[in-house]
């Protein structure tokens, strides 16, 4: 039961750590104060957040499938090239044909004695 107890403190210590080092990392362009707070910053950050959480979300929009896939039409090329991909898996099959097999082992038959 103590090492249940002390890995979850432990997995709550890294996410305390986590999200400290997010806060510090942060780019704080568009805040109003010159330098940010560190520490003390990320807590009012973090209260602020949790309040704003039981605010209501923004409004949903409708719109129709067509119009929604003409928005969000991708003019660069797809994270995976077709012709790309065919390739690489016409590499990995004649390599997989042409692999070498140096010895045979057989598994199951002892081996024969001789009798002198």
């Amino acid at each position: 039961m103590i090492t249940y107890v002390v890995w979850v403190g432990l997995s709550i210590l890294l996410a305390l750590a986590v999200f400290l080092v997010a806060s510090v990392m942060e780019r704080r362009d568009a805040r109003d104060e010159p330098v940010p707070g560190g520490v003390a910053q990320f807590w009012r950050d973090f209260r602020s957040g949790l309040r704003r959480a039981g605010r209501g979300s923004a409004k949903p929009v409708e719109t129709d499938m067509d119009a929604f896939f003409a928005a969000t039409v991708e003019s660069a090329p797809g994270y995976v090239d077709a012709d790309e991909l065919g390739d690489v898996l016409q590499r990995a099959r004649e390599q997989a044909r042409h692999t070498l097999h140096v010895g045979h082992v057989e598994v199951g038959r002892p081996p024969a004695r001789k009798s002198a």
